[in-house]
């Protein structure tokens, strides 16, 4: 069995990702890629038992998956977007 800590370094890693692919604002926004990202980063929050700190988290990435096609053409609201997403990432 894994531990948490392997479930939050996980989170982290895909975090990272969605974070890279959103902020490259030379490409055109590979939103399957990220929504693929942000659904195993649920399913691993799922695999925990979490804080109320990373409950908190754990819904901030739920409101960031919601509104991912609303940044998806202004290069700043997607810049903004990828920000959020890393600051999640370390507040981790």
């Amino acid at each position: 069995m894994r531990n948490k800590e392997f479930f939050l370094n996980s989170i982290k890693m895909d975090l990272y990702r969605v974070a890279v692919a959103a902020g490259n604002i030379t490409q055109k926004f590979p939103v399957e890629s990220v929504k693929e990202f942000l659904l195993h980063i649920d399913k691993d929050f799922k695999k925990i038992i979490p804080t109320k700190h990373e409950k908190n988290l754990i819904n901030e990435v739920r409101k960031l998956t919601k509104n991912i096609r609303e940044h998806t053409k202004d290069p700043d609201k997607r810049l903004k977007w990828a920000e959020k997403v890393l600051t999640v990432r370390c507040r981790l």
